[in-house]
């Protein structure tokens, strides 16, 4: 039985309110994921299913099965991953994933390898993760190293994550810097997210940048305003070396029903092509509600949303 489900409705072309992705979460972390197809249907597009394999005071060991589908809702691939969680002395831990994938055979081979180690020294958290996958051998070879590390209290922290992918010559170099920083007094909440890419020069330079304001109102509604900014906008390329346009305004609304529903709205503001310099109106994109227990997933339009958004800011993905 599902715990909570949260549908995501859109317009269409003509105004028409249709419904668009459907997720339901259940309480042993289950997830489906659906959408429409082209004849109207609900099909599956994944499904995620947990299970706890062993635990006892030194860790834990879960098995994850990730199972997607393709657009008539038939199975396409599934991935099976054990996750080993061993806590270390003095605090920390250490997250061993193993991933395996179907081929085309439908044989499922070890396809990567993740160590994930986490240290706590007062209020600084380092994080340190090692990614293997097999190379054109055939045997497995570290292809990503990332850092992160977190300084401050729960309502001050910074964090700087970096990520290091391997370069012509064998080494690592640095290709992705992420700095956040997030803040709360009472209830208004401030993050800010700057990403740094190589330039031409093959230097670090700001390439995208997030900052939003969560504040609660008086009838326990959260609004949060998002302003996104990039080089590049609305069609309109920039030197490599000018200032960050705003890409993308972003006003969420959140609010909880009597019946414990949430319901969530997503709406944008856009520069237009003929004056980058200036956002046009503010227009609904989306609207999510949520039933059940919603309160710990209340976000899922917001989430996704932040991450499309610092995509397309960035202008490519990292795995």
């Amino acid at each position: 039985m599902a715990q909570s489900t949260s549908a995501t409705y859109t317009k269409d072309l003509n105004g028409n309110r249709v419904e668009g992705k459907v997720v339901s979460t259940s309480a042993d972390g289950g997830r489906t994921e659906r959408f429409q197809s082209i004849n109207g249907r609900q099909v599956p597009v994944e499904q995620v299913t947990e299970r706890v394999v062993s635990e006892n005071a030194n860790g834990k060991l879960t098995e994850r099965i990730v199972q997607k589908f393709d657009p008539t809702g038939r199975a396409a691939s599934t991935e099976r991953v054990m996750i080993e969680e061993s806590k270390l002395p003095g605090g920390g831990s250490t997250v061993r994933e193993t991933a395996y994938r179907n081929d085309m055979n439908g044989s499922m081979r070890e396809a990567e390898r993740k160590v994930i180690e986490t240290r706590v020294s007062g209020s600084t958290t380092t994080a340190s993760t090692v990614i293997d996958r097999p190379g054109i051998s055939g045997t497995f070879e570290t292809i990503e190293k990332r850092s992160a590390v977190t300084d401050g209290p729960p309502d001050n922290q910074h964090t700087t994550e970096s990520v290091y992918s391997r370069s012509v010559s064998g080494g690592f170099q640095e290709t992705v810097r992420t700095v956040k920083t997030a803040t709360k007094v009472n209830d208004t909440t401030k993050e800010t997210a700057a990403t740094y890419e190589p330039g031409l020069n093959g230097q670090l330079q700001l390439d995208s940048q997030t900052e939003s304001t969560s504040r609660k109102q008086p009838d326990g509604t959260e609004v949060i305003q998002r302003d996104v900014f990039a080089k590049t906008v609305s069609g309109n390329v920039q030197d490599s070396s000018g200032a960050l346009r705003v890409k993308e305004e972003q006003v969420i609304q959140r609010r909880t029903n009597p019946d414990g529903s949430v319901v969530e709205t997503l709406s944008v503001r856009r520069p237009a092509v003929s004056d980058p310099n200036r956002l046009g109106d503010l227009q609904k994109v989306s609207e999510t509600l949520c039933k059940g227990k919603c309160q710990a997933d209340a976000a899922p339009a917001a989430d996704a949303t932040k991450a499309d958004a610092a995509k397309s800011a960035a202008g490519s993905s990292r795995p």
